[in-house]
């Protein structure tokens, strides 16, 4: 099946969209650091915030990649399960254990708070994990709908915890 050019179009532009904002955020008193809660002389906060962008807007153009290129879906899923739990580690190990509060969305969090939400995002790094197999041994879709239902409970009640 040939892929869908407006479906490729779509990732391509939020993509681009992503490392729009990225580059934009970049600028010193930029709209987007106040979209992000930021000062607007907050450099590092900026670049952290930028460098995520910049990171969803490689990733996106790398998926538009896979598809123009026919890549069966379990191997393009497989890899964006991997990439997404090895990102989800190296974000919560920089909040958690480097306290770059800064790559929060939520700004001005407390010490204690940050390390909670990073160890929150290490977890969420475990559970994507957990999708990798399923996904590669192309298991039953509502089996993986019910595991990401239960997933998604974990970490919402884990965010909710980590605020308290």
């Amino acid at each position: 099946m040939a892929p869908s050019t407006g479906g490729i179009a779509l990732v391509l532009a939020v993509g681009a969209g992503c490392l729009g904002l990225a580059l934009a955020s970049l600028r010193a008193g930029s709209w987007t650091r106040r979209l992000y809660g930021l000062e607007p002389d907050d450099d590092a906060g900026a670049r952290a915030n930028a460098a995520v962008l910049g990171i969803v807007g490689i990733g996106l153009f790398a998926l538009a990649a896979a598809i123009v290129l026919e890549i069966p879906p379990r191997v393009v899923g497989t890899a964006t399960l991997l990439a997404s739990a090895l990102l989800c580690f190296v974000l919560g190990w920089l909040v958690a254990v480097r306290d770059r509060r800064e790559l929060l969305t939520t700004p001005d969090v407390d010490r204690e708070t940050g390390r909670r939400l990073g160890f929150v995002a290490i977890g969420c790094g475990v559970l994507s994990l957990g999708f990798a197999p399923l996904v590669w041994l192309e298991v039953d879709d509502a089996v993986v709908a019910g595991v990401a239902l239960a997933s998604t409970v974990v970490v919402l009640l884990a965010v909710a915890f980590a605020y308290r």
